[in-house]
């Protein structure tokens, strides 16, 4: 029998979706005041003073509204607000705003200059935290030059099958120099970046993640539940990533389960998959170099890095790199993956699945590992001709990053990281790759052979917890967990 094929990606609960895109779409509405665009555009020349002429039409984004105020001499600046719906938006304007500004100090990656940013408290137009920084002039995203033309707007943009291979390497290449000089910042331990009241920054924050938004919006569990604390070893954060995923499943009230069987196959895999990173064996395969300096030292990685959020000009240069509020002090072997936008669209969301984008990636993953390879040789050649340069061991060392990104292709280690960051795109990877993997021949491709696997206190939680799942297919609500039930709900499973 073969392994299950209904795992794609587990659905999210379409009750939370929906009321997530009322209150936006009602939210949205609220803005179009007038007294609400002047306070905006006041508060942006406050901080950014010109002669205005203009407050363009919002841009609206996955997370952020935008407000561009054009000036008279030709220039922009912006006021740039999370939407609503967006947790912890204080926190991450935050951390984006110290992000931002330690790549502006140690990279050579065009990032908007920031003016201010402040609290909910501080926006006199009730707007929630904002930053005030520059508009980028830019003709288009990356995303748009590497898209397929015959796809419709509304469409989810994929890669043009017939673009021009000179075309692809230059793009891939300003790409592959943006990931590379991401990969040298290195970090003493995993947590996002924040700045003191002296400008220092360092990794004082949390890891704020996308996959702890998305628990939020999508199962109403608990806040107070998710990580809260910066972390000394991949080992930790892997721990931390696991039992978010049994959180995910334990709080998503609608949409979670399929029947019994299914929820007994998402069960087990949880469990799992929180032992092999208990167990240190999710990292076990990773020579010392690959765990960064004996997992001491992490790479700044960003989850959102994509061509969506990289803005080029007339010409395909690349003019600014936006969106890096899930960026973070994380493993360094986040940043020794391929890239998971080399065909814009990620693979649970492929027609065909993972095997079919797995074929189609490979061929554009050597287009782009051929490039990285020439980025990395002209940063060799740099350090070579410049005096008293401080370089990082990902370039000093004698595995490039490019051999790194081959390396965990062919291992398929990159499917381990996928799967840990991405709660709903974990079921599929594990029955499909990680299970055979680590606990070898599974014929049926399911829990039922790897139920002699699970501890006592893990098989006693299981069927009061599947007959939880099962009363609640019986009533689509939803359900917002506070933090003293959510404890002793999540210890059940946590065992």
């Amino acid at each position: 029998m073969p392994p299950k094929l209904r795992y794609v990606r587990m659905d999210m609960d379409d009750l939370a979706w929906e009321k997530s895109d009322r209150e936006i779409e009602a939210w949205e509405r609220s803005l179009n005041k007038s007294h609400i665009y002047r306070g905006i555009a006041s508060l942006i020349n406050k901080y950014r003073p010109g002669e205005a002429v203009e407050l363009h039409k919002p841009i609206r984004g996955g997370y952020n509204i935008f407000y561009r105020l054009e000036y008279k001499d030709g220039s922009s600046a912006g006021m740039r607000i999370p939407c609503k719906g967006v947790k912890f938006p204080e926190e991450k304007i935050r951390y984006e705003v110290a992000t931002v500004r330690y790549v502006a100090a140690n990279t050579t990656i065009p990032v908007p200059k920031i003016y201010h940013f402040g609290t909910a408290a501080e926006n006199p137009v009730g707007l929630g935290p904002f930053i005030i920084m520059d508009y980028v002039e830019h003709e288009r995203t990356m995303s748009d030059a590497l898209k397929d033309p015959a796809l419709e707007p509304e469409e989810s943009p994929v890669l043009d099958p017939t673009i021009d291979k000179g075309r692809l390497e230059f793009l891939y290449g300003q790409m592959a120099n943006i990931i590379l000089q991401l990969s040298t910042l290195e970090f003493p331990r995993i947590g996002s970046l924040d700045q003191d009241e002296h400008g220092d920054i360092s990794v004082s924050g949390r890891p704020l993640i996308q996959n702890m938004n998305s628990l939020l919006e999508f199962t109403g569990v608990a806040p107070t539940v998710l990580p809260s604390r910066s972390y000394d070893t991949s080992n930790e954060w892997f721990c931390a990533l696991a039992d978010m995923h049994l959180a995910q499943l334990t709080f998503q009230h609608n949409d979670a389960i399929f029947d019994e069987d299914d929820a007994r196959d998402k069960y087990v895999a949880r469990q799992l998959f929180r032992r092999l990173a208990s167990e240190g064996r999710l990292t076990l395969g990773l020579d010392a170099r690959e765990k960064g300096a004996n997992d001491s030292s992490f790479r700044l990685y960003s989850e959102d890095l994509r061509p969506s959020n990289v803005l080029i000009d007339k010409d395909d240069h690349v003019v600014g790199v936006i969106d890096w509020e899930f960026a973070y002090a994380a493993p360094a072997q986040f940043s020794f993956d391929p890239p998971w936008w080399l065909l814009l669209k990620s693979p649970e969301y492929w027609d065909g699945g993972y095997k079919s984008w797995m074929e189609e990636c490979e061929p554009r993953l050597e287009t782009f590992l051929r490039v990285l390879e020439i980025e990395e040789k002209k940063k060799q050649g740099h350090h070579e001709i410049t005096e008293n340069t401080v370089i990082s061991s990902s370039l000093e060392d004698d595995v490039p990053l490019s051999q790194r990104m081959r390396n965990s292709w062919e291992k398929r280690t990159w499917m381990i990281n996928y799967a840990a960051r991405n709660s709903w795109a974990f079921d599929f990877i594990f029955w499909r790759f990680l299970d055979m993997d680590y606990f070898g021949d599974n014929e049926g491709g399911d829990h039922h052979a790897r139920l002699n696997l699970l501890t006592h206190q893990e098989i006693e939680a299981m069927e009061p917890f599947i007959k939880m799942k099962m009363e609640e297919t019986k009533k689509r609500s939803l359900v917002e967990w506070n933090h003293d039930d959510a404890v002793v709900q999540l210890a059940k499973v946590l065992v």
